[in-house]
Protein backbone atom coordinates (compact mmCIF):
# COMPACT_ATOMS: atom_id res chain seq x y z
CA UNK A 1 0.00 0.00 0.00
CA UNK A 2 1.49 3.25 -1.45
CA UNK A 3 1.54 6.40 1.36
CA UNK A 4 -0.87 8.02 -1.06
CA UNK A 5 -3.13 5.35 -0.67
CA UNK A 6 -2.91 4.93 3.00
CA UNK A 7 -3.63 8.96 3.46
CA UNK A 8 -6.85 8.64 1.17
CA UNK A 9 -7.96 5.41 3.00
CA UNK A 10 -7.36 7.69 6.40
CA UNK A 11 -9.14 10.63 4.88
CA UNK A 12 -12.33 8.46 4.66
CA UNK A 13 -12.38 9.02 8.05
CA UNK A 14 -12.77 12.94 7.35
CA UNK A 15 -14.91 13.02 4.17
CA UNK A 16 -17.30 10.36 5.74
CA UNK A 17 -18.46 14.10 7.72
CA UNK A 18 -19.82 14.95 3.99
CA UNK A 19 -18.41 18.06 4.87
CA UNK A 20 -19.56 19.87 1.89
CA UNK A 21 -23.00 19.77 3.87
CA UNK A 22 -21.33 21.80 6.43
CA UNK A 23 -21.35 25.01 4.38
CA UNK A 24 -25.00 25.27 3.73
CA UNK A 25 -25.39 24.90 8.01
CA UNK A 26 -22.22 27.08 8.68
CA UNK A 27 -23.85 30.20 6.35
CA UNK A 28 -27.01 30.12 8.26
CA UNK A 29 -25.22 30.28 11.51
CA UNK A 30 -23.38 32.94 10.13
CA UNK A 31 -26.34 34.77 9.16
CA UNK A 32 -27.31 34.45 12.75
CA UNK A 33 -24.29 35.42 14.28
CA UNK A 34 -23.89 38.04 11.85
CA UNK A 35 -27.65 39.33 11.95
CA UNK A 36 -26.92 42.98 14.17
CA UNK A 37 -25.47 43.86 10.75
CA UNK A 38 -28.13 42.90 8.83
CA UNK A 39 -29.07 46.34 7.59
CA UNK A 40 -25.45 46.30 6.16
CA UNK A 41 -24.24 45.56 2.83
CA UNK A 42 -21.04 44.74 3.56
CA UNK A 43 -19.01 45.28 7.21
CA UNK A 44 -17.22 48.56 7.92
CA UNK A 45 -13.47 47.76 8.12
CA UNK A 46 -13.75 48.68 12.21
CA UNK A 47 -16.74 46.51 12.65
CA UNK A 48 -14.59 43.81 10.17
CA UNK A 49 -11.45 44.16 11.93
CA UNK A 50 -13.44 43.73 15.73
CA UNK A 51 -15.44 40.76 14.87
CA UNK A 52 -14.18 37.87 17.68
CA UNK A 53 -12.49 35.55 15.02
CA UNK A 54 -11.54 33.04 17.14
CA UNK A 55 -14.98 32.55 19.00
CA UNK A 56 -16.41 32.04 15.58
CA UNK A 57 -13.80 29.22 14.57
CA UNK A 58 -14.95 27.49 17.77
CA UNK A 59 -18.21 27.97 16.89
CA UNK A 60 -17.73 26.72 13.52
CA UNK A 61 -15.97 23.70 14.70
CA UNK A 62 -18.67 23.34 17.38
CA UNK A 63 -21.48 23.29 15.23
CA UNK A 64 -18.93 20.90 12.41
CA UNK A 65 -19.00 18.03 15.06
CA UNK A 66 -22.23 18.50 15.88
CA UNK A 67 -23.69 18.18 11.61
CA UNK A 68 -20.85 15.55 11.57
CA UNK A 69 -21.89 12.91 14.34
CA UNK A 70 -25.17 13.65 13.09
CA UNK A 71 -24.55 12.69 9.18
CA UNK A 72 -22.72 9.88 10.89
CA UNK A 73 -25.73 8.25 12.62
CA UNK A 74 -27.89 8.92 9.72
CA UNK A 75 -25.29 6.68 7.19
CA UNK A 76 -25.81 3.99 10.12
CA UNK A 77 -29.08 3.58 9.91
CA UNK A 78 -29.08 3.66 5.99
CA UNK A 79 -26.74 1.39 5.44
CA UNK A 80 -29.10 -0.77 3.52
CA UNK A 81 -30.74 1.39 1.27
CA UNK A 82 -27.70 3.52 0.77
CA UNK A 83 -25.88 0.21 -0.62
CA UNK A 84 -29.01 -0.24 -2.91
CA UNK A 85 -29.12 3.16 -4.05
CA UNK A 86 -25.70 2.74 -4.36
CA UNK A 87 -24.77 6.26 -2.67
CA UNK A 88 -22.97 7.21 0.75
CA UNK A 89 -20.82 4.24 0.42
CA UNK A 90 -18.06 4.99 2.56
CA UNK A 91 -19.87 2.79 5.51
CA UNK A 92 -22.23 0.91 3.37
CA UNK A 93 -19.64 -0.59 0.95
CA UNK A 94 -17.69 -1.42 3.98
CA UNK A 95 -14.61 1.14 3.46
CA UNK A 96 -15.01 2.35 7.01
CA UNK A 97 -16.19 -0.75 9.47
CA UNK A 98 -19.66 0.26 11.31
CA UNK A 99 -18.30 -0.31 14.93
CA UNK A 100 -15.33 2.53 13.66
CA UNK A 101 -18.00 4.79 12.41
CA UNK A 102 -20.05 4.71 15.58
CA UNK A 103 -17.30 5.95 18.07
CA UNK A 104 -16.31 8.10 15.55
CA UNK A 105 -19.95 9.52 15.70
CA UNK A 106 -20.13 9.17 19.66
CA UNK A 107 -16.73 11.33 19.94
CA UNK A 108 -17.80 14.33 17.82
CA UNK A 109 -21.19 14.59 19.71
CA UNK A 110 -19.40 14.49 22.89
CA UNK A 111 -16.77 16.96 21.53
CA UNK A 112 -19.51 19.90 20.40
CA UNK A 113 -21.88 19.13 23.50
CA UNK A 114 -18.42 19.83 25.74
CA UNK A 115 -17.79 23.28 23.33
CA UNK A 116 -21.20 24.13 23.88
CA UNK A 117 -20.57 25.17 27.56
CA UNK A 118 -17.90 27.92 26.35
CA UNK A 119 -21.29 29.46 24.95
CA UNK A 120 -23.29 29.08 27.39
CA UNK A 121 -26.66 27.16 28.91
CA UNK A 122 -28.90 28.42 25.88
CA UNK A 123 -26.59 27.38 23.18
CA UNK A 124 -25.52 24.44 24.54
CA UNK A 125 -29.62 23.90 24.98
CA UNK A 126 -29.59 24.70 20.90
CA UNK A 127 -26.93 22.02 20.10
CA UNK A 128 -28.47 19.47 22.44
CA UNK A 129 -31.95 19.85 20.53
CA UNK A 130 -29.79 19.67 16.92
CA UNK A 131 -28.20 16.58 18.06
CA UNK A 132 -31.28 15.00 19.27
CA UNK A 133 -33.50 15.94 15.94
CA UNK A 134 -30.87 15.24 13.59
CA UNK A 135 -29.44 12.42 14.60
CA UNK A 136 -31.87 10.36 16.92
CA UNK A 137 -35.50 11.96 16.44
CA UNK A 138 -34.64 11.66 12.44
CA UNK A 139 -33.37 8.23 12.18
CA UNK A 140 -34.29 5.77 14.71
CA UNK A 141 -37.14 4.20 15.89
CA UNK A 142 -39.78 4.47 17.73
CA UNK A 143 -39.63 8.25 15.92
CA UNK A 144 -37.38 7.97 12.59
CA UNK A 145 -39.44 11.27 11.49
CA UNK A 146 -37.60 10.90 8.17
CA UNK A 147 -39.95 8.50 6.83
CA UNK A 148 -42.79 10.51 8.15
CA UNK A 149 -43.91 12.60 5.17
CA UNK A 150 -44.84 15.57 7.52
CA UNK A 151 -42.49 15.39 10.72
CA UNK A 152 -39.69 15.05 8.18
CA UNK A 153 -40.30 18.66 6.63
CA UNK A 154 -40.96 20.26 9.99
CA UNK A 155 -37.52 18.25 11.68
CA UNK A 156 -35.68 19.62 8.56
CA UNK A 157 -37.10 23.13 9.04
CA UNK A 158 -36.09 22.71 12.44
CA UNK A 159 -32.67 22.16 11.41
CA UNK A 160 -32.31 25.20 9.77
CA UNK A 161 -33.85 27.25 12.83
CA UNK A 162 -31.55 25.52 15.48
CA UNK A 163 -28.43 26.36 13.43
CA UNK A 164 -29.62 30.23 12.71
CA UNK A 165 -30.59 30.21 16.58
CA UNK A 166 -27.26 28.57 17.34
CA UNK A 167 -25.21 32.30 15.66
CA UNK A 168 -27.75 34.37 16.81
CA UNK A 169 -27.23 33.71 20.80
CA UNK A 170 -24.12 32.91 20.22
CA UNK A 171 -24.13 36.75 19.25
CA UNK A 172 -27.11 38.45 21.37
CA UNK A 173 -26.44 36.71 24.62
CA UNK A 174 -29.45 35.39 25.49
CA UNK A 175 -33.07 34.78 24.05
CA UNK A 176 -35.45 37.06 22.58
CA UNK A 177 -38.79 37.25 21.00
CA UNK A 178 -36.83 38.86 17.86
CA UNK A 179 -35.06 35.79 17.15
CA UNK A 180 -38.09 33.78 15.68
CA UNK A 181 -38.80 37.11 13.42
CA UNK A 182 -34.56 37.65 12.40
CA UNK A 183 -35.22 33.84 11.05
CA UNK A 184 -38.34 33.67 8.85
CA UNK A 185 -36.26 34.94 5.28
CA UNK A 186 -33.39 31.90 5.98
CA UNK A 187 -36.42 29.98 7.49
CA UNK A 188 -38.40 30.39 4.35
CA UNK A 189 -35.67 29.85 2.36
CA UNK A 190 -34.33 26.68 3.68
CA UNK A 191 -37.47 24.86 3.92
CA UNK A 192 -38.38 25.91 -0.26
CA UNK A 193 -35.24 24.35 -0.61
CA UNK A 194 -36.04 21.19 1.37
CA UNK A 195 -39.00 20.46 -0.75
CA UNK A 196 -36.39 20.51 -3.59
CA UNK A 197 -34.69 17.97 -1.76
CA UNK A 198 -37.17 15.68 -1.97
CA UNK A 199 -37.59 15.10 -5.57
CA UNK A 200 -34.78 13.72 -7.30
CA UNK A 201 -35.72 10.20 -5.85
CA UNK A 202 -39.34 10.54 -5.77
CA UNK A 203 -39.47 7.61 -8.67
CA UNK A 204 -37.58 5.19 -6.90
CA UNK A 205 -39.40 6.16 -3.28
CA UNK A 206 -42.46 5.67 -5.16
CA UNK A 207 -41.16 2.48 -6.27
CA UNK A 208 -40.20 1.26 -2.85
CA UNK A 209 -43.51 2.19 -1.64
CA UNK A 210 -42.04 4.88 0.91
CA UNK A 211 -44.85 8.05 1.40
CA UNK A 212 -42.20 11.05 0.79
CA UNK A 213 -43.88 14.44 0.57
CA UNK A 214 -42.39 14.09 -3.62
CA UNK A 215 -44.52 10.76 -3.87
CA UNK A 216 -47.72 12.21 -1.94
CA UNK A 217 -48.36 15.43 -3.84
CA UNK A 218 -45.80 15.07 -6.93
CA UNK A 219 -43.45 17.01 -8.74
CA UNK A 220 -45.23 20.24 -10.10
CA UNK A 221 -46.91 20.34 -6.56
CA UNK A 222 -43.88 20.51 -5.14
CA UNK A 223 -41.75 22.76 -6.98
CA UNK A 224 -44.94 25.61 -6.86
CA UNK A 225 -45.13 25.14 -3.28
CA UNK A 226 -40.74 25.62 -3.30
CA UNK A 227 -41.46 28.90 -5.17
CA UNK A 228 -43.95 30.44 -3.45
CA UNK A 229 -42.27 30.13 -0.30
CA UNK A 230 -39.25 31.25 -2.23
CA UNK A 231 -41.12 34.57 -2.66
CA UNK A 232 -42.32 34.39 0.99
CA UNK A 233 -38.40 34.23 1.77
CA UNK A 234 -38.16 37.59 -0.36
CA UNK A 235 -40.57 39.27 0.73
CA UNK A 236 -39.57 39.30 4.48
CA UNK A 237 -36.01 40.16 3.80
CA UNK A 238 -37.55 43.31 2.23
CA UNK A 239 -39.45 43.46 5.18
CA UNK A 240 -36.99 43.37 7.35
CA UNK A 241 -34.64 45.05 5.55
CA UNK A 242 -32.12 42.41 5.89
CA UNK A 243 -29.51 42.78 3.64
CA UNK A 244 -27.62 39.61 4.10
CA UNK A 245 -30.93 37.64 3.43
CA UNK A 246 -31.35 39.88 -0.01
CA UNK A 247 -27.88 39.18 -1.60
CA UNK A 248 -28.20 35.57 -0.31
CA UNK A 249 -32.17 35.19 -1.79
CA UNK A 250 -32.64 37.46 -5.12
CA UNK A 251 -29.94 36.02 -7.24
CA UNK A 252 -31.78 33.24 -6.74
CA UNK A 253 -34.69 34.11 -8.52
CA UNK A 254 -34.02 33.60 -12.24
CA UNK A 255 -33.14 29.81 -10.82
CA UNK A 256 -36.81 29.10 -9.32
CA UNK A 257 -38.38 30.52 -12.01
CA UNK A 258 -36.68 27.93 -13.82
CA UNK A 259 -38.05 25.01 -12.52
CA UNK A 260 -41.77 26.43 -13.34
CA UNK A 261 -40.62 27.09 -16.89
CA UNK A 262 -39.33 23.49 -16.95
CA UNK A 263 -40.94 21.27 -14.16
CA UNK A 264 -38.10 18.91 -14.14
CA UNK A 265 -35.94 17.78 -11.66
CA UNK A 266 -33.24 18.75 -13.04
CA UNK A 267 -34.13 22.24 -12.75
CA UNK A 268 -34.56 21.89 -9.05
CA UNK A 269 -31.37 20.39 -8.48
CA UNK A 270 -29.55 23.23 -10.04
CA UNK A 271 -31.78 25.78 -8.27
CA UNK A 272 -30.86 23.97 -4.96
CA UNK A 273 -26.97 23.98 -5.65
CA UNK A 274 -26.38 27.77 -7.00
CA UNK A 275 -29.43 28.85 -3.91
CA UNK A 276 -26.57 27.00 -1.68
CA UNK A 277 -23.41 28.96 -3.65
CA UNK A 278 -25.65 32.51 -3.18
CA UNK A 279 -26.26 31.63 0.16
CA UNK A 280 -22.45 31.01 1.01
CA UNK A 281 -21.48 34.48 -1.18
CA UNK A 282 -23.58 36.47 0.90
CA UNK A 283 -21.33 35.23 3.72
CA UNK A 284 -18.13 36.06 2.28
CA UNK A 285 -19.29 39.64 1.71
CA UNK A 286 -19.46 40.15 4.96
CA UNK A 287 -16.73 38.29 5.98
CA UNK A 288 -14.45 37.55 3.17
CA UNK A 289 -12.52 34.66 5.22
CA UNK A 290 -15.27 32.66 4.61
CA UNK A 291 -14.38 32.48 1.00
CA UNK A 292 -11.27 30.69 1.34
CA UNK A 293 -13.24 28.49 3.83
CA UNK A 294 -15.17 27.78 1.02
CA UNK A 295 -12.63 27.23 -1.96
CA UNK A 296 -10.69 25.08 0.67
CA UNK A 297 -13.43 22.13 1.15
CA UNK A 298 -14.43 22.49 -2.56
CA UNK A 299 -11.16 22.17 -3.92
CA UNK A 300 -9.88 19.12 -1.15
CA UNK A 301 -13.14 17.31 -1.25
CA UNK A 302 -12.81 17.10 -5.66
CA UNK A 303 -9.13 16.05 -5.34
CA UNK A 304 -10.55 13.24 -2.82
CA UNK A 305 -13.40 12.35 -4.57
CA UNK A 306 -11.33 12.07 -7.95
CA UNK A 307 -7.84 10.51 -6.59
CA UNK A 308 -10.12 7.70 -4.49
CA UNK A 309 -12.88 7.22 -6.52
CA UNK A 310 -12.40 8.31 -9.81
CA UNK A 311 -15.16 10.56 -10.13
CA UNK A 312 -16.21 14.41 -9.93
CA UNK A 313 -17.87 15.54 -7.12
CA UNK A 314 -19.09 18.36 -6.29
CA UNK A 315 -20.34 19.62 -9.27
CA UNK A 316 -22.86 22.31 -10.40
CA UNK A 317 -24.89 19.88 -12.96
CA UNK A 318 -28.46 19.19 -12.56
CA UNK A 319 -27.71 15.88 -11.39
Amino acid sequence: MTKETRLLKALDYFFVLRPMLFYPGWSTLLAGYLIVYKSRWFLPPDAFHALPYGQIALLLVLFAAAMGGSFLLNQLADVESDLSNNKLFLISEGHIPRKNAVIEATLLVLFSIVFAFYFGREVLLVVLIFILLTGYFYNYPPFKWKDRPWMSLWANAGMGFLAFALGWLASMGNLRPQLFRDAMPYLFFNVALYFFTTLPDVQGDAKAGKKTLAVLLGVKPIIWISFFLYLASAFSAFLLNDKLAMIMIFPAFPFFVLTIVKPHVSSTILATKFSILFFAVAICLKVPYYFALMLTGYFATRWYFKKRFDFSYPNFKGD
